[in-house]
């Protein structure tokens, strides 16, 4: 193996260290934020992980609840309403006849 010598400049030496140096600043400043970035996904998985259990356990609490309230019977409701209604309805109709009778009454008399 035969060394070979390649004579610089003395500014040409100067900037290609520079450059060199210039290379290696950039090179740890991206591992720097490659290292950030390692440790904000872990955070952010662990909280992520947080969630989900707090999610599920506020799911069964839910549940819980759920299962302790009573339970109502809407079509029961709904159906005694409408029989009101009907009936407030035939009230209706018969007082309207009754005050007929009474006009046809008052003017035969």
């Amino acid at each position: 193996m035969e060394i070979i010598h390649v004579k610089l400049e003395s500014n040409e030496a100067i900037n290609s260290r520079r450059t060199l140096l210039s290379a290696e600043i950039s090179l740890l400043n991206i591992m720097k934020k490659m290292e950030e970035y390692g440790k904000l996904r872990k955070l952010e998985l662990l909280k992520k992980t947080t969630l989900k259990t707090r999610l599920k356990e506020a799911n069964s609490e839910i549940s819980k609840i759920r299962h302790e309230m009573p339970v109502v019977n809407l079509a029961k409701e709904k159906e005694e309403t409408m029989q009101i209604m009907q009936e407030a309805d035939k009230n209706l109709r018969l007082e309207d006849e009754l005050k007929e009778i009474k006009e046809k009454l008052a003017r035969l008399g």
